[in-house]
């Protein structure tokens, strides 16, 4: 007499995963999934935790193609200008503001 096992849940089948839902005091819902414990969101509500964790199961579990991964190179590359971009902002206006105080400076000089 052989005994079979119970079938296993397919970890890559999103119908085969259990999510628990956790509710936060901020009103949020955090969602888990139960199977895969690193795999874990929050919404609003419960179904946009629902959707959101699954996103992360999703990218935890997903191989980027190449192009995914040229888009998520260049976006790296974009980001890293915008943040250089911010980051020279106060200089810039720095700049500018000891422009015109040179320049005042200049021409509250008496010219003889």
């Amino acid at each position: 007499m052989s005994i079979a096992e119970p079938p296993q849940p397919d970890i890559h089948d999103p119908t085969q995963l259990t999510v628990v839902y956790t509710p936060n005091p901020d009103g949020w819902v955090t969602a888990q999934i139960k199977e895969y414990p690193s795999a874990i969101s929050q919404g609003s509500t419960q179904h946009e935790a629902w959707t959101n964790v699954l996103d992360a199961f999703h990218d935890l579990t997903h191989e980027p193609t190449a192009t995914e991964r040229a888009i998520y190179s260049l976006q790296a590359q974009v980001d890293r200008v915008r943040e250089l971009v911010e980051d020279l902002g106060p200089i810039v206006e720095r700049t500018k503001r000891s422009a015109v105080d040179a320049v005042e400076r200049i021409g509250r000089q008496r010219v003889h």
